[in-house]
């Protein structure tokens, strides 16, 4: 459907409850509330808007209304969507949460097509089965996640989908608005994945010799918010060590068990060859790269509805959800029945270029700003569950992380 109106001459959208030319009565127009229009309004590369009498939205004596500024105005206020967009929009992978979430309004008949509606938008389409219900929009943050490594994909809050605790069940749990936590945001949509691969191939020889350049500056800078130690092992800037007193989180019981197998990959590898934060397989299982935190205690507080937390090397924190959680104080004996984890988000290892790796100084930092978590719960197969909540869960690590901090490969289902 996507491709049929993209090759339309003229597109008209008919706004049979907007009576005047305001920015509010298109806010209130259900046909900004419908799944199938959104691609209508971002696939036509001319549209002209009317009112229920029939009457143009606009007077402009431009025929088609994406190029009338006013319009772009009050489209991005009714949609959410940037001007850039709506004026011309090439379908792709690219900023998928941000795309899903210009859907979070929007309401279609049939469950499914809360999926289908969306397919035209990422530019590429699977099998249609009426009948399945969310499952729908989980295959399609499936084929999302096949095609990139954005690691804002698993910050969603909400109902889980059935096939996986780690897929959420419709639009509407991307909710929350993005938030950064320290990492710099995606680059402006101009740039296309393509492009970007381009440039990083042409550039690859001149971004190393760049590296060993700007090394030694980009240490200096960071040095002057951080204790620098320059005797780290490889020659790279490090935090100061920490007195043995002021110990940073030990990872007791998360060093060992219940990780056979999954060996750890320390920060110094992960600025050398960042590794996709996900990867997907054909039972429907979802490996994890992430930050493991094994959860000490835990205990419900009754008057706030919450559960109040600690966890290995990060500071207390809560989390509100609908599930009945299983509270315990941890006698360092016996390995947790939970753990919180933060997902390994590529963009960690550059810096606001998206080309240049950054510095382990700034990594560091960037690791120590809060974040957002999610709390896994052990399953007796060795596997893990993602535990659904109501609100973000957003947690800070008590210090600096030191150079064996690393990260894990947790297999969810």
């Amino acid at each position: 459907m996507f491709s049929w109106y993209r090759g339309s001459a003229l597109t008209v959208i008919y706004l049979s409850d907007v009576v005047e030319s305001s920015d509010q009565a298109l806010l209130l127009s259900q046909w900004f509330r419908r799944g199938w229009t959104l691609q209508e309004l971002l696939a036509a590369k001319v549209i002209r808007l009317y009112k229920k009498d029939w009457s143009p939205f606009s007077q402009s004596a431009a025929f088609n209304h994406k190029n009338v500024a006013e319009i772009l105005v009050a489209l991005e206020s009714a949609t959410g969507i940037q001007k850039s967009y709506l004026k011309f929009y090439c379908p792709s992978v690219e900023h998928p949460r941000m795309k899903l979430r210009w859907a979070l309004r929007r309401v279609t008949k049939e469950k499914e097509d809360e999926a289908y509606c969306l397919m035209g938008i990422f530019g590429f389409t699977m099998p249609v089965t009426y009948g399945e219900g969310h499952h729908a929009f989980s295959r399609l943050l499936m084929e999302i996640m096949k095609r990139t490594g954005d690691a804002t994909l698993l910050d969603w809050i909400g109902e889980p989908s059935t096939l996986n605790s780690c897929l959420p069940s419709s639009p509407r749990c991307f909710s929350d608005d993005p938030i950064l936590m320290g990492v710099d945001g995606p680059p402006p949509p101009v740039l296309s994945f393509a492009l970007a691969v381009k440039v990083i191939y042409v550039f690859k020889g001149a971004i190393r010799r760049a590296r060993d350049s700007s090394h030694l500056q980009d240490g200096h800078n960071a040095s002057q918010g951080l204790s620098i130690d320059r005797s780290d092992v490889n020659g790279a800037p490090r935090i100061a060590s920490i007195p043995s007193n002021q110990s940073i989180f030990s990872l007791r019981r998360s060093t060992s068990f219940p990780f056979e197998g999954s060996e750890i990959i320390p920060l110094a590898k992960l600025l050398e060859k960042p590794p996709r934060p996900y990867s997907l397989n054909p039972e429907i299982h979802i490996t994890v790269r992430c930050f493991v935190h094994e959860v000490l205690w835990l205990y419900f507080t009754p008057v706030s509805g919450s559960y109040y937390c600690r966890a290995d090397g990060i500071q207390p924190f809560s989390l509100v959800t609908s599930e009945k959680l299983k509270t315990f104080s941890t006698d360092h004996r016996s390995p947790s029945r939970y753990l919180l984890v933060r997902t390994w988000d590529p963009r960690l290892s550059y810096d606001s270029s998206h080309v240049y790796h950054t510095t382990m100084p700034l990594l560091r930092q960037r690791l120590k700003n809060p974040f957002c978590a999610m709390l896994l719960e052990r399953c007796h197969d060795g596997q893990f569950r993602r535990v659904s909540t109501r609100k973000r869960i957003v947690a800070e690590l008590e210090l600096f992380p030191p150079q064996t901090y690393g990260v894990r490969s947790l297999d969810l289902q």
